[in-house]
């Protein structure tokens, strides 16, 4: 149920190697810190499949479905809502 400013509250259970979660959490820090001052940036993960970085993701419940990138190049993606 979205609240009076249309937030939706959902979570994430993130299975996925110990070396990879603080990479991964502080991407995450990175964007809630990026929200807190109304600031733009790109960030990067990379996804190295060919290595042992395989997540794997739940949701704990229906949400929106996944949107499709605004740009994909040659397999690298960008998305933005805005």
């Amino acid at each position: 149920m979205k609240d009076d400013d249309g937030m939706v509250k959902f979570e994430i259970s993130v299975e996925m190697p110990e070396r990879w979660v603080p990479h991964f959490r502080g991407m995450l820090e990175y964007m809630q810190q990026l929200g807190n001052v109304g600031a733009s940036r790109e960030i990067t993960f990379m996804s190295d499949g060919d290595g042992d970085f395989r997540p794997k993701f739940s949701f704990s419940k229906e949400i929106a479905s996944a949107a499709d990138p605004i740009e994909d190049h040659d397999g690298n993606r960008y998305y933005d809502a805005g």
